[in-house]
């Protein structure tokens, strides 16, 4: 996301910049670039579509359907026998925006390439799920745990009505949800990535229903939530920026002059480590930011490289001939679990 505001006139080869703070995200963006190229070129803007007070309007209204409300001991359940903490270089230490740094890991470009490519139809998975794969075997091996809660940053233009078009809307719909992954001992990268897909899959209303309890639910639900501990890792794949560069209208391009502190260096950090993610120049990089006063440079680069060789070897796996397979989640109105789904395939087979 980013804070601005930008007014213009729609008159033919004039366009009006006026700066002021509002926040929307990244899909916003794509929508503000297009007026802005349409409105230069003296182009008719395309209709527009719900508002965003519609959106949050109809969202108190979602917040205490059956539907989410459903989905209420689901997050509840997340910290039952809570994972292991975070091993921290410098217990007590502090954690805040004056004492955060960061250390990058990346893939090489055919690594990339394999990752986008020849990775997802294997298993029937996203890149997301393949990264949050990876990202759990990593923190899993630093923690010594099998369980992992960590929160994943969506981008919350889930469809929760029929009438509801926001194809067009801008304003800032991230949605932030706690995800517990238990991740598989010995099985190898197949086991794993089929694994975490499941989990996934599993959450409810693809975790749009987690911020609509805590903040929109009812007394009951928004002091069971309120009530739980924060995890510890945010996660945040924000895509391919080669793609979203390469559809900049004519004339537009990335700013190279820096932004400017976005937060006061007194403020605390709301997780101890962020990880975000992305494609640019053909080549996935991951930055890892961390409190010094918490975490040394040294342990967090080990980590986010574990990340990186996890990553290698899923790929690795997923171009061997053998690699391969389904999940229940592949077959909805199955009713079968992982066992019974091998056990069906191999009769067929």
């Amino acid at each position: 996301g980013c804070l601005v505001k930008v007014l213009y006139c729609r008159r033919p080869g004039r366009l009006l910049w006026v700066i002021h703070h509002l926040a929307v995200d990244g899909v916003s963006w794509r929508i503000l670039l297009e007026d802005f190229q349409r409105a230069y070129a003296g182009q008719a803007l395309p209709a527009r579509t719900a508002s965003f007070q519609q959106w949050a309007r109809r969202l108190e209204t979602y917040a205490r359907s059956e539907e989410v409300m459903a989905g209420l001991d689901y997050w509840e359940g997340l910290w039952e026998n809570a994972p292991a903490a975070l091993p921290a270089d410098f217990p007590g230490g502090s954690n805040l925006v004056a004492s955060a740094d960061s250390v990058s890991v990346e893939l090489e470009e055919d690594e990339t390439e394999a990752l986008l490519k020849d990775v997802p139809p294997v298993y029937r998975t996203h890149v997301n799920d393949v990264l949050l794969a990876a990202l759990g075997e990593a923190l899993a091996g630093w923690t010594g745990s099998d369980s992992v809660v960590m929160d994943l940053e969506g981008h919350g233009r889930e469809e929760i009505a029929d009438d509801l078009d926001l194809s067009r809307t801008v304003g800032w719909f991230t949605a932030l949800f706690p995800v517990r992954l238990e991740i598989p001992r010995g099985g190898g990268p197949g086991e794993l990535l089929k694994a975490v897909k499941e989990q996934l899959r599993a959450v409810p209303n693809r975790g749009l229903g987690y911020g609509l309890l805590r903040y929109l639910g009812d007394e009951e639900a928004r002091s069971r939530l309120a009530s739980q501990p924060a995890p510890e890792v945010v996660f945040n794949y924000l895509g391919q920026f080669d793609e979203a560069l390469a559809q900049l209208p004519a004339g537009y391009r990335p700013a190279r002059e820096p932004r400017g502190p976005e937060r006061s260096p007194a403020a605390r950090r709301s997780h101890s480590i962020e990880v975000n993610g992305g494609i640019a120049g053909g080549r996935l990089r991951v930055q890892w930011t961390y409190s010094r006063a918490l975490h040394s440079r040294e342990t967090v680069q080990r980590v986010g490289w574990s990340f990186v060789d996890a990553l290698r070897r899923i790929i690795e796996h997923c171009r061997a001939p053998e690699a391969g397979g389904v999940t229940p989640s592949d077959f909805p109105l199955a009713g079968l679990d992982q066992r019974g789904l091998d056990r069906l395939l191999s009769k067929i087979r």
